[in-house]
């Protein structure tokens, strides 16, 4: 029987100042299944951070760290990434990985490993999902992706009946997606849903 692989458990250390990169990095991260530690998502009303904090740290497999002009003058930063350093070198199987949102020398801790660009932050969060998740084709990231959203109990106002579709959840086309609506007189009920032109998928229901 083949061995499953190991959920990716991920730490996000990061500057305010760059929290929309963040919160991208993490969405994009938490969609593909990864379980990503993000302050504004981990830290509720209450908690004691540093607690919280050191629950994160003492269990990530990769720690990414955003690195910045800004991060390089934040003292939480430089904490985080020492932890996450000295747990590296205990755990072989946990990783640090340099994010680079600009051109910042990075800290001399991490100057030896490779970093991700991130100055196009769609192609660096497309190369980040590769480290961690695989080298999946597009097709496949956005399957991955679809079956996600497909789980989360929200509404597509453009289409309330149906769940956010990136692509359709059988055969991953992008383009050929369609609307439709009707009223049904029978059931006197107004129903709506989207169908795929390729594979003839179908979903819907009453609005």
């Amino acid at each position: 029987m083949p061995t499953r692989r190991k959920r990716r458990r991920v730490f996000l250390s990061y500057n305010k100042a760059d929290v929309d990169v963040a919160r991208s990095v993490g969405a994009h991260l938490a969609l593909a299944g990864v379980d990503v530690w993000f302050d504004e998502w981990a830290i509720k009303a209450g908690d004691s951070i540093p607690g919280r904090l050191n629950e994160g740290l003492r269990a990530f497999n990769a720690f990414l760290l955003l690195w910045s002009a800004k991060a390089s003058r934040s003292k939480w930063v430089r904490q985080e990434l020492n932890s996450a350093v000295m747990r590296a070198v205990k755990k072989r199987t946990a990783r640090v990985i340099p994010c680079r949102l600009d051109l910042t020398p990075l800290p001399p801790l991490v100057e030896d490993r490779k970093a991700i660009d991130f100055s196009d932050r769609q192609r660096g969060i497309e190369i980040l999902l590769a480290e961690l998740v695989g080298n999946r084709s597009r097709r496949d990231r956005l399957l991955a992706l679809q079956h996600v959203l497909s789980d989360l109990d929200v509404t597509w106002h453009d289409n309330p009946a149906v769940n956010p579709i990136l692509c359709c959840p059988h055969c991953g086309e992008e383009q050929r997606i369609e609307g439709w609506n009707e009223y049904a007189r029978t059931h006197e009920g107004h129903y709506a849903g989207l169908r795929c032109l390729n594979c003839g998928w179908e979903d819907g229901g009453e609005v």
